[in-house]
Formats: C-alpha cells, structure tokens, sequence
C-alpha cells in the first residue's frame, strides 16, 4: 500500500478532528488569510468585527458577502459563536420561475440560493471543509419566512440580497438576534427585483433608519472598489448614471 504524503496525513488529521469535534480548533482548520484590497473593505472588515450590526452596500464585485463570510468564520474559529445564517429574501423575477418550480427536494431548492456561500468559503477554505460546514448546517441558508418566532443566539447573521426584502422583513431580520449575535445587511439597491409597489427596499430603509446608531456600521462601496475583475468596473463605470 502506498504510502500517504504529508498533505494527505494533514488532510486525514483535519478530517478525523472535525468528527471528532464538530468545529475544530483553530490550527485544523488551515484557511487562506484574507487581507483588505482597498480601504473601504478595510473598513467594512473593521466593522464587521467589531459592531453588532454592519450594512454594506454598493455595486457587485467589491466583496461585500465574501468579507462577511470571512469575518463570520473568524469568529466560528474562535468558537466565539455557534452558527452561521445566511439568509436572503425569494423573490420570483419577472419572466422567471420561483422556488417552488425548481425541480428536486428542500435541499435541491435551496442550493442555487446557497452558491454565493460557496463561492465565498472556496476563495479561502478547502472544499471538503466547506461541505462539512454546510451538511453539518453550521452554515445554514434560511429563508426570511423560516425566521419569525424565532431567537438567534450565539450566531452571525448573514443577510445578503436586501434590497429584494421589505422594511418589514429587514425588521424580521434585526429583531431576531440574541445574546452574543451578529448580523451584516448586504445588498445593491440597483438590482433590485422588488416591486415598486412596495416602495422602499429594505436596504434603502436600514441605512436611513439605523446611520448613527450605535453599534452599527454602513459601509458604501463603489465602482473603485470593485476587485473581481477590471471587466465589471469598467461595466459599472458604463453604468454609473444607475449609481
């Protein structure tokens, strides 16, 4: 029998804890660190770590979910909380299907809106690691409906798409958090599938409503900030009269 190189040792060892202990220490977990590439995302990471609630908006391509997701995990690591929530509003775009003609099980529905997540834990975290998290459902999607009556505690919210929920629902969200909970309200009002009969979007009325309190960062990225590609900025910058 061949024998195991040191990667794949490692890799058994990283696999043997995580069954052992559900979330492993620190040092099993081998993640890529992540540092800021503008000062906005330096920004929003500081407040990420440091409020209860942070807001970060602005157009796609500047990080905004993946630096929550980041900052979450840090904190998962740290066993500074229990859970991740990643939640975000179902809205059927017009001249598309819903949620509910997506073919398969709850688990097939769902996967489409779980994506970003993985996107996210891939830039810094070994598959394998990132499946565990998910079936485990240390990392779990919600709905905004599944929410209600519910208490979060010991958990970082991670609530994406904002500007597809109402005010109502945003409410839902903040007034769900419990003792040691964090949220960030992600969004670009720009692409905005909601509505207009419901008038305001919800990341619009967050940012209104909570600029200045306490606790809460609002964090506005814009086109020169955007790091996924120069491709998407220089669309964005095309864009900009939207902006």
């Amino acid at each position: 029998m061949a024998k195991l190189t040191r990667r794949q040792k490692l890799q058994t060892k990283q696999a043997a804890q995580f069954i052992k202990d559900g979330i492993p220490e620190r040092k099993y977990f081998d993640n890529k660190k992540l540092f800021a590439r503008n000062y906005t995302q330096e920004d929003a990471l500081d407040s990420l770590r440091k409020n209860t609630l942070t807001i970060l908006t602005g157009p796609p391509g500047t990080a905004k979910t993946l630096l929550s997701i980041y900052v979450a995990v840090e904190l998962l690591e740290d066993r500074e909380i229990d859970k991740i929530y990643y939640v975000k509003p179902i809205v059927d775009v017009v001249g598309e299907q819903g949620l509910g003609f997506l073919p398969g099980d709850v688990k097939d529905k769902i996967r489409p809106h779980i994506s970003p997540v993985k996107d996210a834990l891939g830039v810094f975290m070994p598959p394998t690691k990132a499946e565990y998290l998910l079936d485990k459902k240390i990392i779990e999607f919600l709905p905004i409906e599944h929410l209600r009556g519910r208490s979060l505690n010991n958990c970082f919210v991670i609530a994406d798409e904002m500007q597809n929920a109402i005010p109502a629902s945003v409410l839902t969200i903040l007034t769900r958090l419990g003792s040691n909970s964090k949220a960030s309200l992600i969004g670009d009002s720009v692409q905005r599938d909601l509505s207009a009969k419901f008038g305001h979007d919800g990341l619009t009325d967050a940012t209104s409503r909570l600029k200045g309190l306490d606790d809460v960062g609002v964090i506005n990225f814009t086109a020169d900030d955007i790091c996924r590609s120069g491709f998407v900025r220089s669309v964005i910058y095309r864009y900009s009269d939207l902006y």
